[in-house]
């Protein structure tokens, strides 16, 4: 006979089923949320890692190539283990290799597990690296200091401890197997920049008085009113200063060339003044040669005469310095500061130049620059420069200086003082104003024209504008590079550190990821 069962003790066969059914299928269900869990801590463990590697392995990139291997270990440890605190790490090992210029820092660890020890997983493992590469390429970096009277004092001194200091800690870099993959210039400036008197027939040098500046400041415009034949004339060496070139070069690269003569450099010469002038600053001999009839009464045309240059004497001794300007009388009067250095590979070379260094004058940012440019040109005048389109070498100019742009006043004819853009009633500034700030504001111009220009041909600039309290920074601001590469140091005494930091933060762009 057929057994039927009953429905009550069917519902609860199937209920036990399905309790039974359902208990099973929930170990798998949790295990594998579990794991979800669990891998998601370790998803976030391995960012936290990898940041801390990453940041370990620029500040290894950093280092001197002397430092050991086992200084490199103990240094990527100690860092990574600082940046990763977490109690979710554990077993966590940190190895950092060396191979050449690349250094690869290793992290290995494991996160715990927690629901997915069900299906026997104690903990994930944990693995993250970093590999930094320290540039290969070759760096270019003209040094372009501040050498105006204002200067004087501690200023210079912390000035030439954090330039030499910079010169070491870039020098120190430097690949053994490759002298030349670091080069630098030092580039003085004031009122004018002193380029060196051994330059003075080169065929960048306006030798015939080519230029349209070369006699503005004489009365006769033939060929007797050259320079440096009026040099020769009294038996005076040039001393190596230059002017400023008429715009638009004055804030361009442009090579010097016969063929555009402004393009040419004209050489310093600070003209005899007036002796009917009661406020002349650079009298330094008679106005006409003894005997001469109809000698005029104006003062800036007795200033212009050029046949005294050949007649007359100096009557003041070499070394009497004018009062208020310190400047020594003659035609070199102003250039008294010392020559500029070219690209070199020679740390002897940069530092002696550095610790030669004197201070005297006004202020021209732009003259200053416009020779940072040139020194770091694969142009003329000095050509010690790779093209700009070589990509295994990057150009820098660090620009310090601890005042505005100035041209001074005087109560003199000529109204201002002779200096790299001769009397400022020449124009060359595009003002002949007797106020200091249309004079600055004209300078600010140039210079920002300056900056502008260099940036686009790929060179990157460094500004420091040092113990400034008064105006605003804006123009040094917008000459650098970018606004973390603009520094206002209130305390000369804090040079060294803004140099180090600029020297690291050059080295910085050499390392990549």
């Amino acid at each position: 006979m057929l057994s039927l069962i009953s429905p009550h003790r069917f519902g609860r066969e199937q209920g036990g089923n399905f309790a039974s059914v359902f208990a099973l299928s929930l170990i798998p269900m949790l295990a594998l949320g579990g794991f979800g869990i669990d891998y998601g801590t370790n998803l976030a463990v391995q960012a936290k890692a990898q940041n801390a590697v990453d940041a370990t392995i620029l500040t290894l990139g950093k280092l001197q190539t002397s430092v050991t291997d086992d200084e490199l270990q103990r240094k990527a440890d100690l860092q990574v283990r600082s940046l990763l605190i977490d109690s979710r790490v554990q077993s966590m090992a940190v190895t950092a290799k060396r191979d050449v210029d690349t250094i690869r820092v290793q992290l290995t660890g494991t996160t715990p597990a927690t629901l997915t020890k069900i299906m026997g997983f104690r903990s994930l493992p944990l693995r993250v690296s970093g590999t930094v590469k320290r540039g290969t390429g070759n760096l270019e970096v003209a040094l372009v200091l501040d050498n105006t009277g204002s200067m004087k004092g501690a200023k210079l001194t912390n000035l030439k401890a954090a330039a030499n200091d910079l010169v070491g800690s870039m020098f120190a870099e430097v690949d053994p197997a490759k002298p030349n993959s670091l080069k630098m210039a030092v580039v003085p400036f004031s009122m004018t920049v002193n380029i060196g008197s051994a330059y003075a027939k080169s065929a960048w040098m306006d030798t015939d008085a080519k230029s349209s500046i070369h006699k503005e400041v004489f009365a006769v415009k033939d060929a007797t009113a050259n320079r440096f034949t009026l040099f020769g004339n009294m038996k005076v060496n040039w001393a190596g200063c230059v002017e400023s070139r008429p715009y638009p070069y004055d804030v361009r690269e442009a090579p010097p060339t016969i063929a555009t003569p402004d393009t040419l450099y004209v050489p310093f010469f600070a003209p005899d003044e007036s002796d009917q002038d009661n406020d002349r600053v650079n009298d330094y001999m008679n106005d006409y040669p003894s005997g001469t009839w109809n000698q005029s009464s104006n003062d800036r045309t007795r200033q212009s005469q050029i046949a005294k240059y050949a007649k007359n004497s100096i009557n003041v001794s070499a070394s009497s310095t004018q009062a208020g300007t310190g400047y020594r009388y003659g035609p070199n009067s102003g250039c008294e500061i010392q020559p500029l250095t070219r690209l070199t590979a020679s740390k002897a070379t940069v530092t002696d130049a550095i610790n030669a260094m004197t201070i005297i004058g006004d202020t021209n940012i732009a003259m200053g620059l416009l020779w940072g440019w040139h020194v770091l040109s694969p142009n003329a005048p000095f050509s010690d420069g790779v093209a700009y389109t070589d990509e295994k070498t990057q150009k820098f100019a660090i620009l310090m200086t601890d005042g505005a742009n100035q041209t001074a006043t005087a109560a003199s004819d000529n109204r201002s003082y002779y200096s790299g853009i001769g009397f400022v009633w020449a124009n060359r500034l595009g003002t002949t104003s007797n106020d200091m700030a249309a004079r600055t504001a004209a300078m600010d111009a140039r210079t920002a024209e300056l900056c502008t220009n260099m940036k686009a041909a790929g060179i990157q600039i460094y500004t420091v504008r040092v113990e400034v309290s008064q105006g605003t920074s804006d123009l040094l601001k917008n000459c650098a590079s970018s606004p973390t590469m603009f520094y206002d140091v209130q305390n000369s005494a804090n040079l060294t550190e803004v140099f180090r930091s600029i020297g690291s933060s050059i080295n910085e762009l050499r390392i990549y990821k």
